[in-house]
């Protein structure tokens, strides 16, 4: 009777444990179709915002990406993560670009991606929120972090010119002494 109890006690756990591994199994399944299935809703969401742009489509599509991002990692929880941060920048959502952004330059093991999300908030606080302190903050900061990033330059003439009007800039551009060294 031991014997006997012990080999139908086994019989259990087996089926217990294919029955787990069974519904796991599904579980990828499923969790792999729902992922392609936003996949094929976000192909005809940019679509639709390129042939005729709309807010809605717009906060659908940052809705798609912001969902992609949680369900995905590595490269393509940062692609998704950075396409969401610039939509929620389009759509004025500025609360949620900035965690998107802030989350993106917290990736040390990237950090040409770091470097281009620091620089876009700052660009964010600039031009979009016309917040000067926070945006020279960020500009110093990314200044100092990436000096040798190729927006490097261009973070410094915004650190240089923060607040100007397009009128002061263009003012000062037209003042500037050109380059008379290029030969015919």
């Amino acid at each position: 009777m031991d014997k006997f109890g012990g080999y139908l006690n086994k019989t259990v756990k087996m089926k217990k444990v294919c029955f787990s591994l069974s519904l796991m199994i599904l579980f990828s399944i499923g969790c792999s179709n729902s992922t392609e299935k936003v996949r094929n809703e976000i192909a005809t969401l940019e679509t639709q915002l390129s042939d005729q742009p709309t807010e809605e489509i717009l906060h659908q599509l940052l809705d798609k990406y912001k969902e992609m991002a949680s369900k995905t990692s590595g490269e393509e929880h940062l692609d998704y993560l950075w396409k969401a941060g610039e939509t929620a920048r389009a759509a004025k959502e500025f609360d949620a670009a900035e965690s998107m952004f802030m989350e993106l330059y917290s990736q040390k093991e990237s950090p040409e991606i770091a470097a281009k999300a620091l620089f876009l908030y700052a660009f964010m606080c600039d031009e979009d929120l016309k917040e000067y302190e926070k945006a020279k903050e960020l500009y110093a900061r990314f200044l100092q972090n990436y000096p040798n990033s190729d927006f490097a330059d261009d973070a410094q003439f915004l650190l240089d010119n923060l607040g100007k009007s397009d009128e002061e800039m263009l003012e000062m551009l037209s003042n500037t002494p050109q380059d008379e060294s290029i030969e015919n």
